[in-house]
């Protein structure tokens, strides 16, 4: 039965037409109408007794319902399986819930501070904002889910995770690992040895590869005579980069050969949430990189990150000049193709950068072709040649400044890049965004970074300099091409300068170069002229030599003074020189920029620089790299590089140890 004031209104209106009706028929007969008064009277007060009982019915089952509803609010409140806690602006607990206080040993009570129970929770980028974070703590995970109420307090949804956390991680460290192998001095090597010794030595390599797939519980498969694949876990690959370092490199390293050149691998491997299509591109795509950085290393892709392993061993020069010859004949069509050229070099030029250049430019003007050197902004090396410029009326409009290159050019434009291959030093930016047509010539171990969509790459980490390089294309360009004094003066200083006046990363081909320089016209009393330095710049140097201390045996740091002019080359030209005193292996100079802190790095090979470099995001080559630090001071970067090289000696230590104790052992 329907119950409520509606229903009582309803009937008393049925029980006043009932009452009409009574008064009607009391105009014909009194008694029945007097009946009927009485039954209709009983039967309102029987009405109103029902719904007055039904009233109070219906309030204490309301009354009921809602103690239960409250108790039960405040139960799912309390006993949520969540830890909620609202703190104020500085992180001070108003209210918790008991669940927090189960879940960390610390007691946590009203008006003591988060911090102290996670210390490291970022609670200044968390209150009075609405947000979402995960959090570990220990051996807990947390996801902590923030609102904030007001100004002055923030809730705090805590979830704990770590069981979660725990299954992606084992998910994790069973993702699949692909990874390309390769011999990568492998011709080489096994240059020289008869059948016998080739034998012995691919049979050697063969077996430290299998029982080295077999320490991490994978698998490797020879598919062609230096290429493997293999495949393992994420689990072993995470031993790799940690505790292993891909020792493996070092141990291949130990093989001696006939010809006294040790064996070196070169690998690429990749894991991540992907296809295994993508993951055999990625692989790849790291054992192109780890070969065009010089090989001997390992270039891992995780996620789309990639991490580079080893890199000790120097690059090893190629006897070969096919490939130069080829480039030559490629260059060749592409400036015939094209209506204008542009060459530049990364911004700062140094000697080599211009000298590259000037190389290219002697090409293109060799053909016909209208061409431009940009040069980013004045310096030493193009104030020197600058001075020389003057007495060659066809050098007048040679070089030309960013902003005169971005009105030059169209589709059919093409811009050379010399002497650096990264994007983001170069000398004009905007030219290269918006080129079509691009050619990189380079020595530089190849970064993570490059030019994309580059028509022909030339990146020979081997060379001494890019000025070798342009040399040699000089040669297979054209026969009856002719140098004149400056334009060949201009190539010799940019090998003198890279190789530290012949002594560093010198081979077969670098001297060749300098002889076809010589013989063209190169002048030493004019080079000689060009590394002259004024009684200033002296004693700048001297400054920053002042401001030299050693941390380490054979490594020095040294800082620019503030008010150094030229900070850059002050500094590059004393990291050269800091590598002259004796028991110096490698030299670090900082000197401070707008963004913060730049470092010019000099060893003299044995410790390689671009991957000390390449963890503070720069790069180079092995004996001359540099980086530029954003956000930071002088003393922290120093630090940094302190730790950093601590690190790299003490593991380039163990595996020279490792290796010593293998070479006994097979003795």
């Amino acid at each position: 039965m329907p119950q409520g004031p509606s229903f009582w209104f309803d009937t008393r209106i049925y029980l006043a037409v009932m009452a009409a009706f009574l008064v009607i028929i009391s105009y014909y007969n009194h008694y029945a109408a007097i009946l009927g008064a009485i039954l209709l009277y009983a039967l309102y007060l029987y009405g109103r007794e029902r719904y007055t009982m039904r009233q109070k019915e219906v309030n204490n089952y309301l009354e009921t319902v809602g103690r239960s509803v409250d108790n039960a609010a405040v139960q799912a409140f309390t006993n949520l399986p969540l830890a909620i806690v609202i703190v104020d602006q500085q992180g001070i607990i108003y209210w918790r819930n008991e669940l927090l206080s189960e879940w960390v040993t610390e007691s946590v009570e009203p008006g003591e501070s988060l911090a102290v129970i996670w210390p490291t929770l970022p609670l200044e980028k968390m209150t009075g904002k609405d947000g979402q974070l995960k959090f570990e703590a220990g051996q807990q995970h947390y996801d902590i889910v923030h609102r904030a109420v007001d100004h002055e307090l923030t809730v705090f949804y805590i979830s704990d995770v770590t069981g979660l956390e725990s299954y992606r991680a084992a998910c994790c460290q069973i993702q699949t690992v692909l990874a390309y192998i390769q011999i990568d001095n492998y011709d080489d090597a096994l240059t020289g040895l008869n059948e016998s010794q080739r034998t012995t030595i691919l049979g050697e390599v063969n077996r430290m590869l299998a029982e080295w797939m077999t320490e991490l519980d994978g698998h490797i498969k020879k598919y062609s005579e230096d290429t493997y694949i293999a495949v393992l876990n994420r689990l072993a690959l995470d031993r790799l980069m940690t505790d292993d370092k891909f020792e493996i490199l070092d141990r291949i390293r130990a093989i001696q050969a006939g010809n006294k050149i040790p064996v070196t691998l070169s690998i690429g491997a990749a894991t991540g949430e992907i296809s295994i299509a993508e993951l055999g591109q990625r692989a790849q795509a790291g054992l192109d990189l780890a070969l065009s950085r010089g090989g001997d290393q390992a270039a891992v892709n995780i996620s789309s990150k990639v991490q580079f392993f080893g890199g000790k061993a120097k690059a090893v020069e190629k006897n070969t000049r096919v490939k130069a010859r080829i480039v030559a004949q490629a260059i060749r069509e592409l400036i015939d193709q094209a209506d204008s050229i542009v060459i530049m070099g990364h911004a700062g030029e140094d000697f080599d950068s211009l000298g590259a250049a000037f190389g290219v430019a002697k090409m293109v003007r060799h053909m016909g072709k209208q061409v431009h050197i940009v040069v980013s902004q004045p310096g030493m090396a193009m104030d020197k040649l600058s001075e020389l410029l003057l007495d060659y009326e066809e050098f007048r409009d040679l070089f030309i400044s960013p902003m005169q290159a971005a009105f030059l050019g169209n589709s059919k434009t093409l811009v050379f890049v010399v002497d650096t291959h990264r994007p983001e030093l170069v000398a004009a930016p905007d030219v290269l965004a918006r080129a079509e047509r691009t050619v990189i010539i380079d020595h530089h171990r190849r970064a993570e970074t490059i030019i994309p969509n580059t028509l022909l790459v030339y990146l020979e980490p081997s060379a001494s300099s890019t000025s070798e390089l342009v040399t040699e294309l000089l040669g297979y360009f054209d026969e009856k091409i002719e140098l004149n004094r400056l334009e060949a003066s201009a190539l010799y200083a940019g090998i003198v300068v890279d190789t530290k006046n012949f002594a560093v990363q010198t081979g077969v081909r670098t001297f060749e170069a300098a002889s076809y320089l010589r013989r063209a016209g190169a002048d030493p009393t004019l080079v000689r002229h060009l590394f002259r330095v004024d009684f200033q710049t002296m004693k700048n140097r001297a400054a920053i030599i002042d401001n030299t201390e050693m941390p380490y045996e054979g490594v020095v740091i040294a800082v620019c003074p503030a008010d150094v002019k030229n900070p850059q080359v002050a500094a590059a030209q004393t990291a050269d020189m800091l590598l002259n005193i004796e028991g110096v292996r490698v030299s670090f100079v900082l000197f401070e920029v707008e963004e913060g802190v730049a470092i010019s790095a000099r060893s003299h090979g044995d410790i390689n620089v671009q991957v000390i470099m390449e963890q503070l995001d720069g790069g180079g080559h092995q004996s001359v790299a540099g980086a530029k630090v954003k956000d930071a001071s002088i003393d922290e970067v120093k630090a940094r590089i302190i730790d950093i090289v601590d690190s790299y000696i003490k593991e380039s230590a163990i595996h020279e140890s490792n290796s010593a104790a293998r070479s006994e052992k097979t003795r």
